[in-house]
């Protein structure tokens, strides 16, 4: 009697992903390249340039000042990188468990992007100082003050930060990927 192997969860793994069909395998490995080797942000300033990849991205969101200066591997960024990866891998769900809302893990690529894109905008055009409630004192004219100057040097800095190749690419990816993800969705429905 010969009793099949135990498959392990790689072993898996590496099925499911052998089931994806060409256009979201493809998909994936932009976005893998795109998230963790090319640049999301370009910060130039003069002669300096400085590229802010996606998994970067939970310290610029925690201090978008860090945008400008070098980003150290911390628990932060290694922590967000892993949910990276997760989101990569999130495609293959529906492959590995067969349930019909298992292909929505198509959609979790593009919207940690999108979730990034609207923590970053928010932190960024938020004011910098908060208002006191007697607006109309002295202090709360300074505040003000303060927040428009703010306003103004960020809308300076502003046009020094362009979204990068990798940014682009990733974006591209992801919307085919969904894309594939809700084809396949619909058709599971059938």
């Amino acid at each position: 009697m010969h009793d099949a192997p135990l498959q392990g969860p790689f072993t898996r793994l590496l099925q499911s992903a052998g089931e994806l069909d060409l256009a979201s395998k493809l998909a994936i490995v932009c976005i893998m390249f795109s998230w963790f080797l090319i640049e999301t942000l370009v910060v130039s300033w003069g002669s300096l340039q400085h590229n802010v990849r996606f998994f970067e991205m939970a310290s610029i969101i925690a201090d978008p000042t860090r945008m400008f200066f070098r980003i150290r591997i911390s628990l932060q960024v290694l922590l967000f990188g892993l949910l990276c990866v997760v989101c990569l891998l999130a495609p293959l769900l529906p492959h590995y468990w067969r349930a019909r809302s298992a292909f929505l893990g198509y959609f979790a690529p593009l919207a940690l992007m999108a979730v990034c894109g609207a923590l970053l905008y928010s932190k960024t055009s938020a004011s910098f100082f908060a208002a006191p409630n007697d607006a109309g004192t002295l202090n709360g004219n300074f505040i003000r003050f303060a927040n428009n100057l703010v306003h103004q040097g960020s809308d300076l800095l502003a046009r020094h930060i362009s979204v990068g190749v990798g940014g682009y690419t990733a974006l591209f990816a992801c919307i085919v990927l969904a894309l594939q993800g809700a084809r396949r969705y619909r058709h599971a429905a059938r």
